[in-house]
């Protein structure tokens, strides 16, 4: 994928998150903001969780409660998905976001 093509796909990625998110009931306790790429979920316990591009990598990174991760594109998939083990930035957001709520979330 082209740098500028990642940029726009990545960005979409993102806002589309924010906006699920935004949209979802039973998140009031959760504060999301997306400022220049950078997803921020800060959580009312004072804990974050951080997505953001990577355009060298062609990667979008996850910082969360269970460590680091970073998702590349997948055409075949039509999917962000881990490159250490294949899981899904999706399911993974929304099971550690639930966990972390206690309440189901689904993007």
């Amino acid at each position: 994928m082209s740098q500028p093509s990642f940029v726009v796909f990545a960005e979409q990625t993102l806002d589309e998150i924010y906006n699920s998110l935004s949209d979802q009931d039973g998140l009031d306790d959760l504060d999301i903001d997306l400022i220049d790429g950078v997803l921020t979920l800060e959580f009312e316990d004072g804990a974050q969780m951080i997505l953001n591009r990577q355009e060298a990598a062609q990667q979008i990174w996850l910082s969360s409660p269970e460590g680091p991760a970073h998702f590349g594109y997948n055409e075949d998939e039509d999917a962000w998905l881990d490159d250490r083990n294949g899981d899904d930035l999706h399911e993974t957001l929304a099971r550690v976001i639930g966990q972390k709520l206690g309440v189901r979330v689904e993007l």
